[in-house]
């Protein structure tokens, strides 16, 4: 008997060693047991509230539509005069040197034809040469000058020709704008611009740009923009502080919600409601874009066509934060 136990002991040994050995001797299992497996994350679920019928007052929903888009500069300014002071001067002295060159060069055409056959003298035609010479020079002078303050070779050309600075009808008024510098490249002649001034809060006066001059104030980093403006009824005075408004591109028609649509919440996300019974309403996620004339653009979030709250999202807003037994 003790022998048979003895045996039988040592198979059960052996089995057991071949059984760890066997398991050793296998791949590794690719599944990790259950206990490691993390479970992915659901999503989490749609804010959404229930409104009842004595509610729906506080609430506008309409269809999400489109708006144009304004694509504007506003800037500081004010309304200046008639033209800058630096500006008559020297146009006034490019107009007075053109004229003295056209008559030095027709003294010295007249002494050339003469020279020789009535009476001219070499020291003449000599000193008639001399004088063309420097008018001419005066006469350059005065266009770099002018052209340094933004004038164009073919507005010079065209204020020579007429013999006098163009001046602006009495309805005309001037307006300065000062432009931020990153702003500049963005403005050009004849782009329209709107101008209010605190007078006349409610009046909005129309005109366009008519001049950018060509150096920046180097303390406050501005280029100053010159726009004539409509002034039919003689209202805008000389100094009076103005908002100006340049247009700089064509409206762009994008998707867009009435701001009172649109919530900022505390985590700095925006979000507006939507609806398809204009009772059970959604929380939704939007990205923003331009904002003008109290519509906000949705870059992303929302569809044309969806119900969306446009007026009382925040009033939503607080029935999802209320405490249950409210």
């Amino acid at each position: 008997m003790v022998a048979a136990a003895v045996v039988v002991a040592v198979a059960a040994t052996v089995f057991a060693t071949f059984i760890v050995k066997s398991g050793a001797d296998q791949p590794a299992s690719l599944s990790p047991p259950p206990s490691a497996v993390s479970a992915s994350p659901s999503p989490p679920p749609e804010a959404a509230v229930d409104v009842v019928s004595n509610q729906l007052d506080a609430i506008k929903v309409d269809p999400v539509g489109t708006y144009l888009f304004p694509i504007e500069k506003e800037e500081v300014g004010s309304i200046g005069f008639d033209e800058d002071p630096a500006t008559v001067q020297a146009e006034s002295t490019l107009i007075g040197a053109a004229a003295s060159f056209t008559l030095a060069s027709n003294v010295l055409a007249r002494a050339q034809a003469l020279y020789g056959t009535n009476g001219v003298s070499k020291a003449e035609l000599e000193q008639d040469v001399s004088a063309a010479e420097t008018a001419g020079a005066a006469l350059k002078a005065a266009r770099d000058a002018v052209r340094a303050l933004g004038e164009t070779d073919a507005e010079m050309d065209s204020m020579i020709a007429a013999g006098k600075i163009d001046s602006a009808p009495i309805s005309t008024k001037w307006a300065v704008a000062n432009v931020i510098e990153s702003d500049s490249p963005l403005i050009q002649v004849g782009q329209p611009i709107t101008v209010k001034v605190t007078a006349f809060p409610d009046r909005v006066f129309e005109g366009k740009v008519s001049k950018i001059f060509a150096t920046v104030d180097s303390n406050l980093h501005r280029v100053e923009v010159r726009c004539e403006v409509d002034d039919p009824k003689d209202e805008l005075r000389v100094g009076m502080l103005a908002n100006i408004v340049i247009r700089i591109q064509d409206p762009v028609e994008a998707i867009a919600i009435p701001a009172n649509g649109v919530v900022r919440e505390g985590d700095g996300t925006m979000t507006a409601w939507v609806t398809t019974d204009r009772h059970h309403f959604v929380q939704r996620i939007v990205e923003t874009g331009m904002r003008a004339d109290g519509r906000v653009e949705i870059l992303n979030g929302l569809q044309r066509g969806e119900l969306v709250v446009t007026d009382g999202a925040v009033f939503l807003d607080n029935m999802l934060q209320a405490p249950a037994d409210d």
